[in-house]
């Protein structure tokens, strides 16, 4: 039976983290798209465990899916071309270049087949490739490359069974042992000959997964050489060379299936283009997401925290922090914190926002206004002509509780103008202006005084 993904409903769970004891999806995992870097849970940090999931559970499990792969509707005629050629040749040498020939396009499709496989979003809407993947040009120098060591183990060891069958039984078995390796190595590294020197790799790196692959390609042929013996003795020739050509194709279809498995499971660790999403939220905001649909609010909470004492802070920032102490019901917190929000809103220009968290604050403490006479003024600069009556309110009696405001003269002149402009109370606004003009020495404030006396006069 699949996982799937405790935060990701749906989403295959191809991790699994022994710290929380939980199976994730990729979007859980600690990655970027452009570096290779182990995986980690987002939730706690810890390595991750491959799942062993991919289509159902650990590889070896699977054998069984992977030898019916090759009878699939779209790809039986591989099977029985390869297996018609084969039964027409002669049984001479001259029949391998022929049967080479008629393995073409089961190497295409083996090569397609891992391509399709090692996408496991791709893999998911389509089980196995179309006909037009023999089209791909640039793809049949990689199966060209993949099928170049076969053929190096292969061919020597079909002529060496006609002098010794042991010896050419155990030049086969061994030799095809490495045969995935190279397989992964020009999938992942590219269809370079110079690809195969990282052939090791992939043997280390996934040990267990690599036995599955290697013990099919060997084991699988030796099978396959058993069974063509014994047909050999019981029916015509002909019919023989035709089974051989069908095992040959089933062979490499089921080892490509495999192989396209393993690179979907261990591919991103290798630094294979799986074809994802590039990832364009931030690691601590996708962390942040995990964590909340996991419950984890207090850590949510220090990590924002954290996040609001650097200079890269956003809004987006303060609002999450800010319902976050909603939640968790820390109203004292929330309280404390409503100054610096709302000194955020302002120099942000939320003038919505820092209204509603205004009238939030006074709702609890009616007489509730900011200390700072600068936040106070930025504040009534931003919503006196949509709220011109709270601004009054910010910026009136200024001169009494700071009398050493470095910009009492601009508060006032804006607190003038809005009462005789937008309250038609010229009279009250008179007085501000004198204030102005007795106590400011500025001389662009006193032409903006007898500016506005003479708009309104």
């Amino acid at each position: 039976m699949n996982r799937y993904c405790k935060y990701h409903p749906g989403a295959e769970a191809l991790w699994y983290c022994s710290h929380d004891g939980l199976y994730l999806c990729q979007q859980c995992v600690d990655g970027r798209n452009d570096s290779l870097i182990e995986a980690r849970c987002l939730l706690c940090n810890q390595e991750l465990e491959s799942s062993e999931q991919g289509q159902g559970g650990p590889l070896w499990r699977q054998l069984d899916r992977y030898l019916r792969y090759p009878f699939a509707p779209v790809l039986l005629p591989l099977l029985v071309l390869w297996a018609l050629l084969a039964s027409l040749v002669p049984p001479l040498p001259v029949m391998v270049p022929v049967v080479l020939l008629a393995g073409l396009p089961t190497w295409g499709f083996a090569r397609a087949v891992m391509t399709l496989r090692s996408h496991p979003g791709k893999a998911r809407k389509s089980n196995a490739p179309g006909w037009d993947c023999l089209s791909d040009m640039g793809g049949w120098k990689a199966a060209l490359l993949q099928a170049l060591p076969v053929l190096l183990v292969m061919v020597p060891a079909g002529f060496v069974l006609m002098v010794s069958v042991p010896a050419g039984l155990l030049i086969g078995a061994v030799g095809l042992l490495l045969v995935p390796a190279f397989w992964l190595a020009i999938q992942a590294q590219g269809a370079e000959p110079g690809s195969y020197a990282a052939a090791l790799t992939y043997i280390f790196s996934a040990p267990r997964d690599y036995a599955v692959a290697a013990l099919l390609a060997s084991v699988g042929w030796l099978l396959g050489v058993a069974l063509v013996a014994v047909a050999v003795d019981v029916m015509p020739l002909p019919l023989a060379q035709g089974l051989a050509g069908a095992l040959a194709a089933v062979w490499w279809l089921a080892l490509a299936c495999l192989c396209g498995d393993i690179l979907a499971r261990h591919g991103r660790l290798w630094g294979l283009d799986q074809g994802g999403k590039k990832v364009t939220t931030s690691l601590e905001e996708r962390r942040q997401r995990i964590q909340l649909c996991a419950g984890r609010f207090d850590k949510v909470l220090l990590s924002t925290a954290k996040t609001l004492k650097s200079k890269k802070a956003t809004v987006a920032d303060w609002q999450r922090y800010d319902r976050l102490l909603d939640i968790t019901g820390r109203d004292d917190e929330r309280r404390s914190a409503a100054p610096t929000y709302l000194e955020m809103l302002v120099v942000s220009d939320a003038w919505t926002e820092a209204l509603a968290l205004l009238a939030r604050q006074r709702d609890v403490e009616p007489t509730w206004l900011p200390a700072s006479p600068s936040l106070r003024l930025a504040l009534a600069r931003g919503i006196h002509e949509q709220e011109p009556k709270i601004a009054v309110g910010l910026l009136k009696d200024l001169h009494d509780r700071h009398p050493d405001f470095s910009e009492l003269g601009d508060a006032y002149l804006l607190l003038a103008k809005i009462l005789a402009e937008q309250f038609g109370l010229a009279g009250k606004a008179e007085q501000y202006l004198r204030f102005v003009e007795s106590q400011c020495r500025d001389a662009k404030l006193r032409k903006q005084v007898a500016d506005y006396r003479a708009a309104w006069g």
